[in-house]
């Protein structure tokens, strides 16, 4: 009777134990890394967040930096936002007539505002105002 294992049953047991540890340690990295890219977007959504304006749009084509806009007394965040350029571009799609009575007609206009930060993220924000034609 056996009651040792053979030296190509340990070989073969510790192969298949580097192999698990080995794809676990690529399933925690890969995990690791995704986390980092959705706090990421996160945070670029938030400064976008900031930088929108949901006034009537008009032909902005410009950049924001969000520190000229809020003052914060703390000093890191204050830092951050310094940094953040947000660019602004307003575009008008549309108009288009509709008749409500026998002579009376509404132009709707359809906008576009498109706020970026780089070329990690984009957010496009469409609006409409309605307006008697004359």
């Amino acid at each position: 009777m056996k009651k040792a294992f053979s030296l190509i049953e340990l070989v073969i047991a510790v192969s298949i134990l580097s192999v698990v540890m080995l794809s676990l340690i690529q399933i925690r990295s890969n995990n690791i890394n995704l986390i980092k890219k959705v706090k990421e977007k996160a945070i670029l959504s938030d400064y976008i967040l900031l930088a929108m304006d949901l006034k009537k749009p008009s032909n902005r084509n410009k950049d924001i930096r969000l520190g000229d806009i809020y003052r914060f007394k703390n000093d890191d965040l204050r830092r951050d936002l310094k940094q953040v350029k947000v660019k602004v571009k307003d575009k008008k799609l549309e108009t288009i007539v509709v008749p409500i009575l026998d002579n009376i007609e509404v132009n709707i206009n359809i906008f576009s505002s498109s706020y970026s930060i780089d070329d990690k993220m984009k957010k496009n924000i469409y609006s409409f105002n309605i307006e008697p034609r004359l």
